[in-house]
């Protein structure tokens, strides 16, 4: 029997679906109502924002009581700002110095490695038997000899 209810309701009439596009009674009405809403909310905002730009050029909005309230919690983020600016300028200039030190340092490096090498060229023997040849010294030819002293007086 169950599956006689079941077929019966399969091929039972169904109720006419209204098509997708075709509005709902009243539907216009309500449609019309919250775009007025929307317009007016969007005015009252422009009114507002208007009212509010006023009120800090002409400088009326210092004189409320919530602004006079916060004003040394500004004052705090003002200053805390001041602070901020002022170690950028510091670490900006550190850096500079920094740069600046390495520039030196590799610059001097540079020059110790030239006269080192300059001066080992000039302290080379033959070097300095030609600069010792305008003043009249010659190299020896004969190889130095070692003297030895006997330390055994009694």
């Amino acid at each position: 029997m169950k599956n006689k209810n079941k077929r019966n309701l399969k091929n039972a009439p169904r109720p006419a679906e209204e098509p997708a596009s075709a509005p709902k009674k009243g539907k216009k009405k309500k449609d019309k109502k919250k775009k007025k809403n929307k317009t007016a909310d969007k005015e009252k905002k422009r009114i507002n924002i208007a009212q509010t730009l006023g009120s800090i050029l002409d400088g009326s909005f210092l004189t409320r009581e919530k602004v006079i309230q916060l004003l040394p919690f500004a004052m705090f983020l003002v200053f805390l700002a001041m602070i901020y600016i002022a170690n950028q300028y510091a670490a900006l200039r550190r850096v500079k110095e920094i740069e600046n030190t390495t520039k030196e340092l590799k610059d001097l490096r540079n020059e110790h490695i030239s006269t080192k090498s300059e001066l080992m060229y000039q302290s080379k023997i033959s070097e300095v038997a030609k600069r010792l040849e305008n003043k009249g010294i010659k190299e020896s030819l004969t190889p130095p000899k070692k003297i030895y002293l006997n330390s055994d007086k009694k």
